[in-house]
């Protein structure tokens, strides 16, 4: 007969279900330890840049400020975004020439301390902080200054000679006694 083969199929499946079942209902004990969960996942926190009302009528502002030995801090503010990458010079045409990068965060940044090394500098330099191209920004203030720094405005504003794109520029000449 056909049915017995199939019974006894379904006799070892069930079987083997049985067996991976528990006998008994578990039920936890008293003293068994709490169950740790994990906790929710949330999103990464993403600081958010607060952007200034465009079209953005850049300002640059700056001190320098001596140290001790001799050596010259640029402290420079601006109305540009929090995050945006700045970069500061001092030089002498055909001599001395330092730079240093920073960070605007809640509206400043410092630069330096410039020397020549670790001599004062003494006479008149040229100093230029310099908001380059939008592209080389975090995308956090590209969504401000515009993808090209298209909203950016006024006297310190220029046109970047290969890529077109907006950049900033105070330049400026200053004597350090």
């Amino acid at each position: 007969m056909r049915l017995a083969p199939k019974l006894a199929v379904v006799v070892v499946m069930a079987f083997a279900l049985s067996a991976c079942a528990p006998s008994t209902p578990a039920t936890p004990s008293a003293t068994s330890e709490p169950v740790a969960s994990a906790p929710p996942k949330t999103a990464p926190s993403e600081e958010v840049t607060e952007c200034p009302p465009t079209p953005i009528d850049v300002t640059i502002t700056y001190e320098l400020v001596v140290d001790a030995s001799g050596g010259i801090t640029i402290d420079a503010a601006s109305n540009l975004p929090d995050g945006a990458a700045l970069g500061a010079s001092f030089f002498v045409e055909g001599g001395y020439f330092a730079q240093d990068e920073g960070t605007l965060e809640d509206g400043k940044v410092s630069f330096g301390p410039f020397s020549d090394k670790g001599t004062p500098l003494k006479g008149t330099y040229e100093m230029s902080i310099t908001l380059p191209i939008a592209r080389n920004q975090p995308d956090s203030v590209q969504a401000c200054i515009g993808s090209a720094g298209e909203l950016l405005t006024g006297p310190l504003v220029s046109a970047e000679e290969i890529t077109g794109d907006n950049v900033a520029s105070l330049d400026v000449i200053v004597t350090v006694e």
